[in-house]
């Protein structure tokens, strides 16, 4: 397993991106999209999971450019799987959708909710938050995007960042952050996306 300063978590043969929130900006991000390309075919990944929330916006009026940059995406990729997130109503119209993806003993949720048997995985590898942790400096401080890694009851957590720069971020240092698995376990470890090693986090 492998976490990269891009906010791209490598697993077995998986490439997992999270909260890409397609159309943040209010139009399509190309060159967001050849990024992740890009990461994937350096990667040597033969799948890509979207981890949840591919696209902003709720409704149907999205769908049309959402379809559009999927098949793009499935164009460039040997396999894609999403992953519903909390924003990506009615992409199954679409798309295939899963509520949750299992390869092995990993599983991959949005983490909005919680499905039945989700938890039967010793890896669970879950997005939504938007983590980041907030460092305190001489003139104030700064947010940084952040991984997050806790372990319970024999199982490994990692909560992912948002791969999307653009969106807010949750400082989970000081913030209470969204998320089901906030009620089970509150203590992680958390890492910025460049690597430093933050401490240890009670959430």
């Amino acid at each position: 397993m492998k976490i990269s300063s891009d906010g791209v978590l490598l697993i077995g043969k998986n490439m997992a991106v999270a909260d890409l929130h397609i159309g943040i900006l209010g139009f399509p991000d190309l060159t967001f999209l050849e990024r992740l390309v890009d990461l994937y075919e350096k990667s040597k990944a033969s799948r890509l999971i979207i981890n949840g929330d591919l696209k902003h916006r709720l409704g149907k009026t999205e769908l049309g450019s959402a379809g559009r940059l999927i098949r793009y995406l499935e164009e460039c990729v040997s396999e894609l799987i999403i992953v519903r997130g909390n924003h990506d109503g009615h992409l199954d119209q679409i798309a295939e959708v899963h509520g949750y993806f299992r390869d092995g003993n990993t599983v991959f949720a949005h983490g909005h909710r919680k499905y039945g048997d989700m938890m039967d995985g010793k890896r669970i590898i879950l997005a939504h938050t938007h983590p980041a942790v907030f460092i305190q400096d001489k003139v104030g401080g700064v947010k940084e995007r952040a991984w997050l890694y806790g372990k319970s009851d024999g199982r490994e957590y990692i909560v992912m960042p948002a791969f999307n720069e653009y969106c807010s971020s949750t400082a989970v240092n000081l913030e209470k952050p969204a998320g089901f698995i906030f009620r089970h376990l509150r203590e992680f470890e958390a890492f910025t996306l460049d690597g430093f090693y933050f401490g240890k986090v009670l959430i």
